[in-house]
């Protein structure tokens, strides 16, 4: 399979499971984020355990050792990512929530050039100010900037979104792309049962098959991205990822007849077209 094509696999897998998921909580209004998140990795976990012991190669004891504070690190990150980008999710049009996953391409590659030092490209920088006012822009509402709960989370989800990716690179050089999902998905799934244990009482059994297939889509999509984290490295693979909320808007339109802004609209445009120049600088 071309290299290319894997970070356009998790891209597919990626908006499908987001359209999945907008649906799910339209159609199962009385389930909260906290039974959601729970249950998708409960499917995650689950499709992972399938497929392990056929794609899996465990390294050594020592090099597990020597990185597991980092690895630490990610679960916790993960954890915090996942309650905040699905809580905002339970209470944000999509619409509103697409620019937003714009800039996240941006906040990952900056913060990557913290850590990583061929990561600091001007260009990236300079596209991340622009994209910062056009998103200022796009949510000034009489006068004032609407920046609702939902929305804050969102901001604070493209934080840590840019650290854990930062990690995940250094990870990867110990772990194959599914070993390190699978661990990070069992210890994500433990600290959420501690954290946002879900209410049981709601939760039905035709819940159950939708998350079959809300976690496959989540391996296929991460899956493909760590490994293309491997081989094309972290900034080619995350500009990548900027055409998942753009077909986001596609399907919520198709499948979901949302109504969009056309601010929202003109602020997603202008944000893909500076993650593309920035993608053709670097």
């Amino acid at each position: 399979m071309p290299v290319i094509l894997l970070p356009i696999i998790a891209v597919v897998a990626d908006a499908s499971y987001m359209t999945i998921v907008k649906h799910f909580f339209r159609q199962y209004g009385r389930l909260t984020s906290r039974e959601f998140n729970w249950l998708q990795f409960v499917g995650i976990v689950f499709v992972l355990l399938l497929t392990t012991p056929f794609f899996v190669r465990w390294p050594a004891i020592v090099q597990m050792q020597s990185v597991w504070q980092l690895l630490a690190g990610v679960v916790i990150l993960a954890t915090a990512a996942n309650l905040l980008f699905y809580w905002a999710i339970e209470r944000e049009k999509i619409s509103e929530v697409e620019p937003f996953l714009l800039f996240n391409p941006l906040v990952a590659i900056l913060i990557a050039g913290v850590f990583y030092s061929n990561e600091r490209i001007w260009p990236v920088y300079l596209a991340a100010g622009v994209a910062s006012l056009v998103l200022v822009w796009s949510h000034w509402r009489k006068h004032k900037l609407v920046l609702t709960r939902g929305l804050t989370a969102i901001v604070g989800f493209s934080l840590i979104y840019g650290l854990e990716a930062s990690a995940i690179k250094t990870l990867l050089t110990v772990y194959d792309p599914i070993a390190l999902y699978l661990i990070r998905s069992v210890f994500v799934l433990l600290a959420l049962s501690l954290v946002a244990w879900p209410n049981f009482k709601i939760i039905k059994r035709h819940h159950l098959a939708i998350f079959g297939v809300l976690g496959a889509l989540a391996v296929i999509s991460v899956v493909a991205a760590y490994t293309a984290f491997q081989l094309r490295g972290l900034s080619e693979t995350i500009f990548v990822f900027t055409l998942s909320p753009v077909l986001i808007y596609v399907l919520s339109v198709i499948f979901l007849r949302e109504r969009w802004r056309t601010k929202n609209i003109i602020a997603s445009l202008i944000i893909t077209g500076l993650v593309v120049w920035v993608s053709l600088m670097k």
